[in-house]
């Protein structure tokens, strides 16, 4: 629970959020529980939205036995060495890998959940594979973005949407028949070197 970081608590910090953890051990397993502040404060408003809206499920005195669970996450895991380096998993390793691997399944429910709430929304065939196979190329291209921001260690000041919304921001128009690109400021272009995206130069 939350109550346990008051002692042998760290931290690290992954996609500008900070994020505590403490490990322990038992006979037979190893076990890191994190906790994310700003999580927890998300978990605690919905749930306490739902005692309104959904009270057959969600109450006040279960509100009351989940509150130092909000905003933490147990693994258990093996201490296994690193296959390049040799060395051990760190924390943030650790829980890097795990959300990279919830965010593959979030994303995969959300193109269910879309389908099968809104399929009649498709005009036919053709149109929802084609909306399909535009969205497989997304989600690629979303995960080698994920992929460059680790190799370069920027896991822990950007995220894939914060270049998103960085890359939006620039275009091209058009002033007396020739074509000008927005500036960049020399922080995003700096950034775009890290990871590999050269073509803007």
């Amino acid at each position: 629970s939350a109550a346990d970081f008051k002692k042998g608590i760290k931290y690290f910090v992954y996609q500008k959020r900070i994020i505590w953890y403490y490990h322990y051990t038992t006979d037979t397993e190893n076990f890191i529980t994190f906790l994310d502040e700003r999580l927890r404060v998300d978990e605690e408003q919905d749930y306490l939205q739902r005692i309104t809206t959904q009270p057959d499920s969600y109450s006040e005195e279960k509100y009351f036995e989940k509150l130092n669970a909000f905003g933490t996450l147990t693994l258990s895991f093996n201490i296994k060495p690193n296959a390049e380096t040799n060395v051990p998993l760190s924390a943030g390793q650790l829980y890097e890998v795990y959300k990279q691997r919830n965010e593959i399944e979030v994303m995969f429910d959300s193109y269910k959940n879309f389908l099968k709430a809104d399929v009649t929304y498709m005009q036919n065939r053709h149109v929802l594979e084609g909306w399909l196979f535009i969205n497989f190329i997304a989600m690629v291209a979303y995960h080698k973005l994920f992929d460059r921001l680790r190799a370069a260690n920027l896991l822990s000041k950007q995220s894939p949407k914060d270049i998103i919304e960085l890359a939006k921001a620039i275009y091209k128009m058009r002033i007396r028949g020739e074509w000008h690109r927005s500036e960049i400021p020399a922080r995003v272009l700096k950034i775009f070197e890290k990871i590999g995206i050269d073509y803007l130069k």
